[in-house]
């Protein structure tokens, strides 16, 4: 099994260094490496964006939520999708069209242009913010793959995570924004057949919807989406946690400032949204597939995936299948190695350390970076005891509230101060960081709403 595998990596691996050598030769500006000089296409940027969002959360942490907790889950992809509409719909080509006005390469760029902050006070916090956050969610991933190498393949947590690292690191430090991006649609599409095959072949091989409803009533686990007013409304937070995450993720957003026409956004956004119903669909009957298949067997929910897939397909296929983690993990990592190393040269490196640097040693200072934060994440993964249902969601929080505040004000707000705009940035982003140290519910919501409030506040005291 191991030796197949290995085939099967290597083939995939390869493949992906080899697009980011494709590339190598059109992203040598610190524009194009870190934005693709705004000329990524549609139906790349619908399926980028869509990957990059989902990382190894779709097939180990969602799938394991619905094994454990039922249909109730579901409501996290219904948030999701709304969401990820609302975003399409209402930011995305605003967003697009005064990033582009601007020149603006990265959203606190974007922010110290339209808040008018000439002290670099916006850019500054914010990339604080951001880095801090972003070495969780790169972290998170590095866990999930880790969960496949050593429960699959017998590599240990520390080597494998080294592997996963260095080779999201190498394609996306050779290719730039572009690379990025078209690495992101071909394993969007990859993923998208891996994912829906396994549920499909696990649903039959159970016996069909009434074997999982009488394993799921044996176990004491709920098929009902809503069951009680309260659980209504656990609900509709649930949703909305997750859901207003897509408004403040510079990982996504970056995807919506590069894509060649602002007018392709729609088509964009019909792409993006089937993709993204699809995954998510077929990662929820994961769960439920598991709950007859493994008939409370399973040690590890986070395992569910990779334990169906390595029981009901030959060996060659298997490894195949379960390469669709490293799609998923690395779509999502690659976006936030890029947008990572972008954010230190362009937001900190240029502005407070050598304004008058030439392009080529921005982009030797944002690939430098990018390896920076890199090692900072496997650090924090290496000893990590955390799951990554809750390192992902403590990323998506804490970005959510920091950027998504500011990205409403800066499209639909009028006179915003550069002050009541800092104020909102670390209102929301305080708020998101310390929340999960008192309480166990997402930060997203209070910490995005509080935000938005110290906007709009303090907006209005400045009138005055």
């Amino acid at each position: 099994m191991d030796m197949v595998f290995f085939s099967a990596f290597i083939l995939y691996f390869t493949t992906l260094i080899g697009i980011g050598f494709y590339f190598y030769k059109r992203d040598q500006s610190a524009q194009a490496f870190m934005l693709g000089n705004r000329s990524v296409n549609y139906y790349v940027t619908a399926v980028a964006t869509q990957a990059s969002d989902m990382g190894s959360w779709l097939f180990i942490a969602f799938p394991a939520a619905v094994f454990v907790n039922g249909m109730f889950e579901l409501w996290t992809a219904i948030g999701l999708v709304v969401g990820m509409f609302a975003a399409w719909t209402v930011i995305a080509p605003r967003l697009r069209e005064k990033t582009a006005e601007l020149d603006a390469l990265t959203l606190s760029s974007y922010f110290a242009h339209v808040f008018h902050d000439r002290s670099g006070a916006l850019q500054l916090v914010s990339s604080a913010f951001a880095l801090y956050f972003f070495t969780f969610y790169i972290a998170s991933g590095l866990v999930g793959l880790s969960l496949v190498f050593s429960a699959a393949f017998g590599i240990s947590y520390h080597v494998g995570i080294v592997i996963s690292i260095i080779t999201a690191a190498l394609y996306t430090l050779i290719g730039g924004f572009v690379a990025v991006a078209w690495c992101d649609f071909f394993q969007g599409l990859f993923l998208l057949a891996m994912i829906v095959l396994v549920p499909v072949v696990g649903f039959f091989e159970v016996g069909g919807l009434s074997a999982i409803m009488t394993a799921a009533q044996v176990q004491g686990i709920s098929l009902s989406l809503l069951a009680s007013p309260y659980e209504t409304l656990s609900a509709l937070f649930l949703a909305a946690s997750w859901g207003l995450g897509y408004f403040g993720q510079p990982h996504i957003l970056v995807n919506f400032m590069g894509i060649d026409e602002v007018a392709n956004i729609k088509s964009a956004r019909r792409i993006g949204i089937l993709w993204q119903i699809m995954v998510l669909v077929a990662a929820a009957v994961i769960g439920l597939v598991g709950i007859a298949f493994f008939a409370g067997t399973l040690v590890d929910p986070q395992l569910i995936f990779i334990e169906m897939t390595l029981r009901l397909f030959h060996p060659f296929v298997a490894g195949l299948i379960l390469c669709a983690i490293f799609a998923a993990t690395l779509s999502t990592m690659d976006s936030l190695i890029l947008v990572a190393g972008s954010t230190c040269a362009e937001d900190i490196y240029k502005p407070f350390l050598n304004s008058k640097a030439s392009a080529s040693t921005i982009l030797f200072v944002s690939r430098f970076a990018s390896i920076v934060i890199s090692a900072i994440a496997l650090a924090l993964a290496w000893s990590s005891n955390t799951s990554i249902y809750n390192l992902v969601g403590y990323a998506w929080s804490g970005l959510g509230s920091t950027f998504g505040p500011l990205v409403v004000a800066s499209i639909y707000l009028k006179r915003v101060s550069k002050n009541s705009a800092l104020a909102g940035l670390i209102v929301g982003g305080v708020t998101a960081a310390v929340w999960p140290f008192f309480f166990t519910t997402l930060p997203l919501v209070p910490g995005f709403f509080s935000g938005l409030a110290a906007v709009a506040i303090g907006s209005k005291i400045g009138r005055y």
